[in-house]
């Protein structure tokens, strides 16, 4: 595990040669994508910041925006009104949408950016989602939208659109155009977001309860929004060169070599086959 001491010594020393200069955030519009935008802009540096997002979230997050111009002028960060779960700003097709934000999306928004990726020779994607936890058992190569009776859930999707999205991005690491970006599919681990206070009907118990029970809990084992926002900082600018790195939630970088030999075989070309089918004439 990475020390949060040392991941805040090494950011610490982020400089002028070291910080991002431009940045996309997709679906940053709260959560880890924000958190770590506030940690980018709070270094003082100057940097330019896209962030896209739905038009439902602009009312919310504007006070943000405003905020962060007010007390870091250096940053200059840019609404972009994009519905991401929706492939037709990436492509309208009949997919879940929760496969779309998971992983045609992704691959969608990477393939587009990806002339920029390599003219910058120094460029990082950094997918937040399951890197690391990659398993053979659990990509079903014969319905890789989970349409099958019952194959649909929560923990299916991830583990599946995820396994889906490491080899897709392992793709394209390999290729020599992209030998200067680096891929890194990571696992943030469970963060404490404020996600159990949100979506419930008004006068619904469901507040009281997550303040009562289910957050004090949450408080024994999930990271911080700060220290969840240092980790990220620290992936973002730590000094890696272009390939594909699988990061888990302690800031490791992990191998998983015996599964992902085993998936490269049986999976990988019909995943690339699958997503550029999808996304293909939108790229």
């Amino acid at each position: 595990m990475v020390n949060i001491s040392l991941i805040r010594q090494s950011n610490n020393q982020i400089d002028e040669s070291s910080v991002p200069r431009v940045a996309v955030f997709v679906g940053g519009t709260s959560g880890i994508g924000k958190i770590t935008l506030a940690d980018i802009a709070g270094l003082g540096i100057g940097f330019k910041a896209y962030v896209i997002g739905r038009k439902e979230s602009e009312q919310s997050f504007k006070p943000f925006l405003e905020e962060l111009h007010q007390a870091k002028p250096n940053a200059n960060v840019i609404w972009v009104e994009g519905q991401v779960s929706l492939l037709s700003e990436v492509k309208r097709v009949c997919l879940d949408v929760s496969h779309s934000l998971n992983f045609y999306s992704r691959i969608c928004f990477v393939e587009n950016l990806l002339p920029l990726l390599r003219a910058s020779g120094n460029a990082r994607v950094i997918s937040v989602y399951s890197g690391g936890i990659e398993s053979e058992r659990r990509l079903d190569i014969n319905d890789l939208n989970l349409e099958k009776p019952g194959a649909f859930g929560a923990i299916a999707t991830q583990m599946h659109m995820g396994i889906m999205g490491t080899l897709t991005l392992e793709r394209l690491a390999e290729m020599k155009e992209n030998h200067s970006i680096v891929f890194i599919p990571n696992y943030s681990g469970i963060v404490r977001t404020g996600n159990l206070f949100r979506g419930w009907e008004e006068g619904s118990w469901g507040p009281w309860m997550a303040a009562i029970f289910f957050d004090p809990i949450l408080m024994l084992f999930a990271y911080s929004f700060k220290e969840s926002a240092e980790r990220h900082l620290y992936q973002v600018t730590s000094e890696l060169t272009g390939g594909l790195f699988l990061v888990n939630r302690k800031c490791d970088t992990v191998m998983n070599e015996k599964e992902l030999a085993k998936l490269r075989v049986t999976a990988r070309e019909t995943v690339w086959a699958k997503a550029y089918q999808i996304i293909g004439p939108y790229i």
